[in-house]
């Protein structure tokens, strides 16, 4: 029987299915929740879900679905058969999405702009994955509140390159990708608002942080270029426009900023992250990383600044990863493993029974199959024991989880398939890090701290990094979470206009590497694929 990959979103947990199982059933063998009345008869239309690629839509779907929801590529789970690798949007979109919001940053160099009491405004972190919203007293700086959801875009793509592909091949690409965005932000924008108790005549401002493509699809520039080498942004300077002129419906009048891009994969968000932490003041030398799909890397040697993107991929989010997941209940976010014959420890989201592992955990894993002499420096899963195993699909495989020793739904395990995505991903941060200290002639040694940023980086834990040689080894004492640092610049830019001019200072000092064509990116790549001993 043929075998389809379906991709669950938001949680991101990706499951094989054969022929000739409905979306329905898919669903419900894997532990997640769809309505239903009728048993999945169709006579109740309760079980809409988003498909992308989207089917044709049957007899049951246009008597209980709207023409409007059609378009929006709904159906129900029991009148369609997965015949192709799909991904599903289930209709509780919002429900127990771990989201990261809080950040630090170094206020005391923020100059409020004056004049603007009784005025409030809206900071946007738009990432690839998810959206952060923070309403702001514009005269005071205060937060009056914040509003989170994931990126609808993820049903185009689970990474900007997937995206940037749609934009390019269909005709209404662009328009698909910057509607999408601009109806979930104007629906933050109103619930923000309306939980605050604010008026919306008052929101005078808003600022967007977000990586180069994420800034692109918003305003729908040509992206073209993005996904071909050298890789150059359409749109390298600071925009300044309305709400109305990029579709923010819900703020029409307000003036809209959006900081400059550093190149094709370094934008506003790590712009964001050197502001609120004031990279350019620093008199150490600061390693600061914001691991993602893409991951950006900025090195301050005491405020000379110098960046670089890797290409991590996105086995971190778990897209790459056999039983991955994004940060949200169900998901394994952190595991210990005290004897490798023994179920390991596990901390899952939400105190559920586990569905996949999120990217603490497979750090983690990682980590711990190390220190247990499960998996050797070059990344081969060692046969020594009773929880490893062979899958005629994915090879030797750790198994974490099992249906036969617990309460589970399904088995989870982690696969030397998993291990080698992991080794790629890491390794691109690993070169990143390690050409960038080249360049400045400084070592390892010279590192006085490495700044965590974004999600990833707010949720491994900083043994675990190390251990499987995720940046450079540091004494873990010099190892700083900063959180959303990026939602922090977006505050910052929002609040101030000296700011602003100091960022696009910063843009046009700051020393870009393009890793691909460096000469010496392979061989520190090769050399950063193992483990550390």
């Amino acid at each position: 029987m043929k075998k389809h990959v379906i991709v669950f979103e938001p949680s991101g947990l990706r499951i094989s299915v054969e022929e000739p199982s409905t979306f329905f059933d898919a669903i419900r063998n894997t532990g997640l929740h769809v309505n239903s009345e009728c048993g999945a008869k169709g006579t109740c239309g309760k079980c809409t879900i988003t498909l992308y690629p989207v089917p044709d839509p049957v007899s049951q779907d246009l008597e209980y679905i709207s023409s409007s929801d059609l378009d929006l590529k709904n159906r129900l789970a029991c009148q369609h058969i997965v015949t192709q690798d799909t991904q599903v949007v289930l209709s509780d979109h919002r429900r127990n999405t771990k989201i990261l919001t809080e950040g630090v940053s170094i206020k005391e160099h923020w100059k409020l702009d004056p004049g603007l009491d009784g005025k409030i405004g809206v900071a946007f972190d738009l990432g690839t994955t998810t959206i952060v919203g923070y309403l702001l007293d514009l005269s005071t700086g205060i937060q009056l509140g914040q509003s989170t959801a994931l990126n609808p875009q993820i049903i185009y793509g689970e990474d900007v390159i997937s995206r940037i592909t749609h934009a390019v091949r269909e005709k209404n690409g662009p328009e698909d990708l910057s509607i999408i965005i601009t109806v979930e932000m104007n629906d933050l924008v109103s619930q923000v608002i309306e939980r605050a108790g604010v008026g919306r005549n008052n929101l005078s401002r808003v600022s967007i942080v977000g990586n180069t493509a994420m800034h692109h699809l918003l305003l729908k520039a040509d992206v073209k270029p993005l996904g071909l080498s050298p890789y150059e942004p359409t749109i390298r300077e600071a925009i300044n426009t309305t709400g109305k002129a990029i579709g923010l419906t819900s703020v029409p009048k307000a003036s809209v900023y959006l900081p400059p891009n550093v190149a094709g994969f370094v934008g506003g968000d790590t712009v964001g992250f050197i502001l609120s932490q004031r990279l350019d003041l620093a008199e150490k030398v600061i390693l600061g990383i914001d691991v993602g799909t893409n991951g950006e890397i900025v090195l301050s040697n005491c405020g000379e600044l110098s960046c670089c993107s890797a290409a991590a991929g996105s086995a971190f989010e778990g897209a790459t990863i056999r039983n991955g997941m994004r940060g949200q209940s169900g998901a394994i976010e952190y595991i210990s493993i005290a004897n490798p014959n023994d179920p390991p420890e596990i901390t899952v989201i939400g105190n559920v029974a586990p569905q996949g592992l999120c990217g603490s955990a497979i750090v983690d894993v990682i980590a711990e199959m190390r220190k247990s002499g499960l998996l050797d420096s070059g990344g081969r899963i060692q046969s020594t024991s009773n929880r490893i195993f062979h899958d005629d699909d994915f090879g030797l495989s750790y198994l974490i989880t099992s249906r036969k020793e617990s309460d589970v739904q399904r088995d989870i395990a982690f696969s030397q398939k998993d291990v080698r995505q992991v080794q790629l991903a890491k390794g691109a941060i690993h070169t990143g890090a390690t050409i960038l200290l080249n360049e400045s002639e400084l070592d390892v040694h010279d590192i006085d701290i490495v700044m965590l940023a974004g999600a990833f980086g707010n949720y491994i834990r900083p043994e675990s990094a190390l251990r499987i040689g995720l940046f450079p080894p540091v004494n873990i004492d010099k190892i700083v979470q900063v959180g959303n640092a990026a939602g922090e610049g977006a505050k910052a830019l929002l609040l101030s206009s000296e700011n602003r001019r100091l960022v696009e200072k910063l843009v046009a000092d700051i020393h870009y590497i393009e890793l691909a064509n460096h000469e010496d990116f392979q061989p520190i790549f090769l050399e950063s694929l193992k483990f550390p001993v």
